[in-house]
């Protein structure tokens, strides 16, 4: 890879690895989804935040919260996404929106902790904020679903001028055939798409002082 990334104007983004996305028990498995590609790329997104923090680079998780009484599916004429499962996912302080119990330990100070509601990482949260006080410049991505968070984060990340760096296999979705056509649109307009082995050769390597001070 040609390019070379500077930890100092780096974070990464690791959007809703959730029990209700992510685990057989959670929201999606028990209503029939197929989670083998999510499933598959929990243990690279723990390699993929060891090797950023290792580089120095932050990582910011999302989680997403629902809440059961939102009025605002009531207003939809055309069918909310959410109706059409037998439940809504990762309702508020349950624990199907908890962080999976495999990337638990990896979890953040609250401070890089952003809540949301909508599929964005950005839309009516903290993160641009939290953005611009790192200093951050380009966004290394990685998380949950391909053809809902990731991809409107990523177009929304991309309108506000960011360079994103999107690491496909800690990317995980419900279709695979959906999921390589996004991929395909992500490399065309949204960002540079890359593999976690990619990864190591773009960044310089770890020093024994530590991370870069910010």
């Amino acid at each position: 890879m040609s390019l070379r990334l500077d930890p100092r104007e780096t974070a990464l983004l690791v959007i809703d690895m959730q029990n209700g996305w992510c685990h057989p028990e959670g929201t999606l498995g028990q209503d029939g989804a197929d989670l083998r590609m999510i499933r598959g790329i929990i243990p690279r997104v723990r390699q993929l935040v060891e090797l950023c923090r290792d580089r120095g680079i932050p990582d910011i998780w999302t989680l997403q919260e629902h809440f059961p009484d939102d009025r605002t599916r009531e207003r939809h004429r055309v069918l909310h996404h959410t109706a059409k499962r037998n439940a809504v996912a990762c309702a508020a302080g349950t624990w199907d929106a908890e962080v999976i119990d495999e990337l638990k330990p990896l979890l953040p100070p609250e401070t890089h902790l952003i809540r949301k509601h909508r599929f964005s990482a950005f839309y009516n949260t903290r993160l641009e904020v939290l953005l611009r006080m790192l200093g951050v410049q380009t966004l290394i991505v990685s998380g949950v679903t391909t053809n809902a968070c990731i991809e409107t984060s990523l177009r929304d990340g991309y309108m506000r001028d960011y360079d994103q760096v999107i690491v496909e296999d800690c990317i995980g979705g419900l279709d695979q055939a959906l999921h390589d056509a996004a991929v395909r649109v992500w490399e065309k307009y949204l960002g540079l798409v890359v593999r976690l082995q990619d990864l190591p050769a773009m960044l310089p390597a770890p020093t024994a002082a530590g991370p870069p001070a910010r």
